[in-house]
C-alpha cells in the first residue's frame, strides 16, 4: 500500500545529517573559491596537507586521510606531481608500495594555502563556536591514529 508522505522545509532542515551534507558542500565550493587563485582545490589542498604532516604516505593511506576513493587518487597524485608539487618515488608499479612525499614547491604552495584554509574558520562565529563545532564533528573522522591527525608542521 502507497502511503502519502509529507515534509516541509523546516523537517527536512531538521535532520541533522542531510544538514551537515549540504553545509559540507556549500563549504566546499566556498573554499575552493578561496583556493582558486593559488590554482588549488579543496581536495588537492586535502593531500598537500596530509603529506605535510606525514612522513610520506601510500595512495591509499592518503585516500582514506583526504576521504576520497581509492580510484580517484592516482589522477589527483598524478595532477600534482604533474605540477612539481609531490613526489611519488621511484620504485612504482603493481604490486610495489610507493611512499608519496611534498617537494619543496609543494610545501611552499602549502604555505601560502594553509593560512587561506585556517581563515575560513571565521565562517563559524567566534573561536568558542568554531571549537565546538569541531568537537561535534570530530569523531565522524575516525580514529585518533589516522594520518589526518598528525600535526602540520
Amino acid at each position: 500500500m502507497h502511503r502519502e508522505f509529507s515534509a516541509t522545509r523546516d523537517d527536512v532542515d531538521a535532520i541533522a545529517a542531510w544538514t551537515v551534507i549540504r553545509a559540507a558542500r556549500e563549504l566546499a565550493r566556498r573554499l575552493a573559491t578561496e583556493l582558486d587563485p593559488l590554482d588549488l582545490t579543496p581536495v588537492e589542498f586535502g593531500v598537500l596537507v596530509q603529506l605535510a604532516a606525514a612522513d610520506g604516505l601510500s595512495q591509499a593511506d592518503l585516500a582514506r586521510a583526504v576521504g576520497v576513493r581509492p580510484q580517484s587518487m592516482t589522477p589527483l597524485v598524478t595532477g600534482l606531481g604533474e605540477r612539481g608539487l609531490l613526489d611519488r618515488g621511484t620504485e612504482r608499479g603493481r604490486g610495489r608500495l610507493s611512499r608519496i612525499r611534498l617537494t619543496p614547491a609543494g610545501r611552499e604552495l602549502l604555505a601560502q594555502a594553509y593560512p587561506v584554509v585556517r581563515a575560513s574558520n571565521r565562517w563559524f562565529g567566534d573561536d568558542a563556536d568554531t571549537s565546538a563545532l569541531v568537537t561535534t564533528l570530530r569523531p565522524l573522522l575516525g580514529d585518533a591514529s589516522d594520518p589526518v591527525d598528525a600535526p602540520v608542521p
